[in-house]
Protein backbone atom coordinates (compact mmCIF):
# COMPACT_ATOMS: atom_id res chain seq x y z
CA UNK A 1 0.00 0.00 0.00
CA UNK A 2 3.02 2.27 0.64
CA UNK A 3 3.85 2.69 -3.33
CA UNK A 4 -0.05 3.23 -3.60
CA UNK A 5 -0.19 6.17 -1.72
CA UNK A 6 2.98 7.63 -3.71
CA UNK A 7 1.28 7.01 -7.00
CA UNK A 8 -1.17 9.71 -5.70
CA UNK A 9 0.93 12.35 -6.13
CA UNK A 10 0.66 16.19 -4.70
CA UNK A 11 -1.81 19.43 -5.54
CA UNK A 12 0.57 22.43 -5.70
CA UNK A 13 -1.74 25.04 -5.15
CA UNK A 14 0.53 28.66 -5.86
CA UNK A 15 -0.08 31.21 -8.17
CA UNK A 16 3.91 32.21 -8.90
CA UNK A 17 5.36 30.22 -11.71
CA UNK A 18 8.36 30.59 -10.21
CA UNK A 19 7.09 28.75 -6.74
CA UNK A 20 5.67 26.13 -8.75
CA UNK A 21 8.67 25.29 -10.46
CA UNK A 22 10.56 24.58 -7.24
CA UNK A 23 7.96 22.56 -5.91
CA UNK A 24 8.35 20.67 -8.47
CA UNK A 25 12.09 20.32 -8.25
CA UNK A 26 12.22 19.62 -4.54
CA UNK A 27 9.19 16.75 -4.70
CA UNK A 28 10.92 15.01 -8.02
CA UNK A 29 14.28 15.19 -5.80
CA UNK A 30 12.02 12.76 -3.32
CA UNK A 31 10.81 10.71 -5.98
CA UNK A 32 7.69 11.96 -6.35
CA UNK A 33 6.42 12.91 -10.07
CA UNK A 34 3.01 12.72 -10.06
CA UNK A 35 2.19 16.52 -9.76
CA UNK A 36 -1.29 18.46 -10.10
CA UNK A 37 -0.93 22.20 -9.82
CA UNK A 38 -3.73 24.79 -9.19
CA UNK A 39 -2.86 28.57 -9.21
CA UNK A 40 -6.27 29.72 -8.54
CA UNK A 41 -8.08 29.27 -4.93
CA UNK A 42 -11.34 27.81 -6.19
CA UNK A 43 -9.98 25.40 -8.47
CA UNK A 44 -8.59 23.32 -5.68
CA UNK A 45 -11.52 21.59 -3.84
CA UNK A 46 -12.70 19.89 -7.28
CA UNK A 47 -8.80 18.70 -7.87
CA UNK A 48 -8.49 17.38 -4.60
CA UNK A 49 -11.59 15.13 -4.82
CA UNK A 50 -10.81 14.59 -8.76
CA UNK A 51 -7.19 13.31 -7.93
CA UNK A 52 -7.09 12.96 -3.55
CA UNK A 53 -3.12 13.49 -3.39
CA UNK A 54 -1.27 12.15 -1.29
CA UNK A 55 -0.15 16.20 0.04
CA UNK A 56 -1.07 19.46 -0.53
CA UNK A 57 1.30 22.32 -0.59
CA UNK A 58 -1.16 25.48 -0.18
CA UNK A 59 -0.33 29.11 -0.93
CA UNK A 60 -2.22 31.46 1.41
CA UNK A 61 -2.18 34.08 -0.85
CA UNK A 62 -4.41 32.68 -3.78
CA UNK A 63 -6.27 34.80 -6.42
CA UNK A 64 -10.40 34.18 -5.96
CA UNK A 65 -10.86 32.28 -2.81
CA UNK A 66 -7.76 33.09 -0.15
CA UNK A 67 -5.76 29.55 1.11
CA UNK A 68 -7.52 29.68 4.93
CA UNK A 69 -11.16 29.14 3.18
CA UNK A 70 -9.72 26.65 0.89
CA UNK A 71 -8.03 24.88 3.76
CA UNK A 72 -11.41 25.34 5.70
CA UNK A 73 -13.30 23.85 3.00
CA UNK A 74 -11.09 21.15 2.63
CA UNK A 75 -11.37 20.35 6.22
CA UNK A 76 -15.11 20.59 6.72
CA UNK A 77 -15.70 17.97 3.55
CA UNK A 78 -15.66 13.93 4.79
CA UNK A 79 -14.20 13.66 1.35
CA UNK A 80 -11.05 15.34 1.71
CA UNK A 81 -10.84 15.82 5.41
CA UNK A 82 -7.85 13.44 6.15
CA UNK A 83 -5.69 14.69 3.22
CA UNK A 84 -2.86 16.23 4.66
CA UNK A 85 -1.86 20.57 4.42
CA UNK A 86 1.46 21.81 4.37
CA UNK A 87 0.91 25.80 4.21
CA UNK A 88 3.44 27.78 2.23
CA UNK A 89 2.84 31.28 2.67
CA UNK A 90 4.63 34.84 2.34
CA UNK A 91 2.63 35.96 5.65
CA UNK A 92 4.13 34.91 8.25
CA UNK A 93 2.59 36.67 11.20
CA UNK A 94 1.50 35.08 14.41
CA UNK A 95 -2.14 35.47 13.42
CA UNK A 96 -1.38 33.71 9.88
CA UNK A 97 0.20 30.58 11.21
CA UNK A 98 -2.37 29.90 14.38
CA UNK A 99 -4.99 30.88 11.70
CA UNK A 100 -4.01 28.12 9.39
CA UNK A 101 -2.98 25.57 12.25
CA UNK A 102 -6.54 25.39 13.58
CA UNK A 103 -8.25 25.36 10.10
CA UNK A 104 -6.30 22.32 9.88
CA UNK A 105 -2.56 22.49 8.60
CA UNK A 106 0.01 20.07 9.60
CA UNK A 107 2.59 22.31 9.34
CA UNK A 108 3.49 26.35 7.88
CA UNK A 109 6.23 27.23 5.97
CA UNK A 110 7.26 31.13 5.67
CA UNK A 111 8.49 31.76 2.09
CA UNK A 112 10.64 32.80 0.98
CA UNK A 113 12.53 29.76 2.21
CA UNK A 114 15.54 27.70 1.96
CA UNK A 115 14.66 24.96 -0.33
CA UNK A 116 16.83 22.20 1.28
CA UNK A 117 14.31 22.96 4.38
CA UNK A 118 11.12 22.37 2.63
CA UNK A 119 12.50 19.24 1.45
CA UNK A 120 13.47 18.15 4.43
CA UNK A 121 9.90 18.53 5.90
CA UNK A 122 8.97 16.84 2.46
CA UNK A 123 11.04 13.82 3.22
CA UNK A 124 9.90 13.62 6.86
CA UNK A 125 6.34 13.51 6.10
CA UNK A 126 6.64 10.98 3.49
CA UNK A 127 8.97 8.58 5.57
CA UNK A 128 6.06 9.17 8.19
CA UNK A 129 3.41 8.36 5.18
CA UNK A 130 5.00 4.93 4.15
CA UNK A 131 5.78 3.88 7.78
CA UNK A 132 1.90 4.24 8.84
CA UNK A 133 0.82 2.96 5.65
CA UNK A 134 3.22 -0.10 5.60
CA UNK A 135 2.79 -0.87 8.88
CA UNK A 136 -0.96 -0.67 8.51
CA UNK A 137 -3.67 0.48 11.49
CA UNK A 138 -1.85 0.14 14.48
CA UNK A 139 -3.51 -3.18 16.88
CA UNK A 140 -3.96 -2.69 20.28
CA UNK A 141 -2.15 -4.54 22.77
CA UNK A 142 -2.88 -7.51 23.77
CA UNK A 143 -4.35 -7.90 27.15
CA UNK A 144 -1.92 -9.53 29.49
CA UNK A 145 -2.76 -13.02 30.56
CA UNK A 146 -4.58 -13.33 33.28
CA UNK A 147 -2.19 -14.53 36.03
CA UNK A 148 -2.66 -17.45 37.99
CA UNK A 149 -3.82 -16.80 41.81
CA UNK A 150 -0.73 -17.69 44.24
CA UNK A 151 -0.44 -21.45 45.70
CA UNK A 152 -1.88 -20.93 49.26
CA UNK A 153 0.53 -20.94 51.48
CA UNK A 154 1.69 -24.28 53.54
CA UNK A 155 2.46 -22.30 56.73
CA UNK A 156 0.11 -19.81 58.42
CA UNK A 157 1.29 -16.73 58.33
CA UNK A 158 3.28 -15.64 61.76
CA UNK A 159 0.81 -14.87 64.71
CA UNK A 160 1.18 -11.47 66.04
CA UNK A 161 2.92 -11.44 69.45
CA UNK A 162 0.65 -10.17 72.45
CA UNK A 163 1.11 -6.77 73.00
CA UNK A 164 4.05 -6.37 75.76
CA UNK A 165 3.02 -5.07 79.45
CA UNK A 166 3.60 -1.80 80.39
CA UNK A 167 6.64 -0.69 81.97
CA UNK A 168 5.99 -0.04 86.02
CA UNK A 169 6.74 3.97 86.20
CA UNK A 170 10.07 4.71 87.29
CA UNK A 171 10.59 4.85 91.14
CA UNK A 172 11.24 8.26 92.13
CA UNK A 173 12.99 9.23 95.94
CA UNK A 174 11.51 11.34 97.84
CA UNK A 175 12.09 14.73 96.63
CA UNK A 176 13.18 13.81 93.16
CA UNK A 177 10.86 14.93 90.34
CA UNK A 178 10.54 12.43 87.31
CA UNK A 179 12.80 13.46 84.65
CA UNK A 180 11.71 10.88 81.89
CA UNK A 181 15.13 9.69 81.27
CA UNK A 182 18.92 8.93 81.80
CA UNK A 183 20.23 12.17 83.42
Amino acid sequence: MGLEILSRGVLICDDDPAMVRIFQFLLRQHGIHTLITANKGENVVSLVKQHKPMLILLDLMLPGKDGISVLKELKADEATRAIPVIVVSGKESHQQVQAAMIAGAIDYVVKPFEPAELGVRIKNFMDGLIDSTLSGPKAPPAAAPAAEPEPAAATPPPVAAPPAAAAPPPVNGPGEAASGGPH
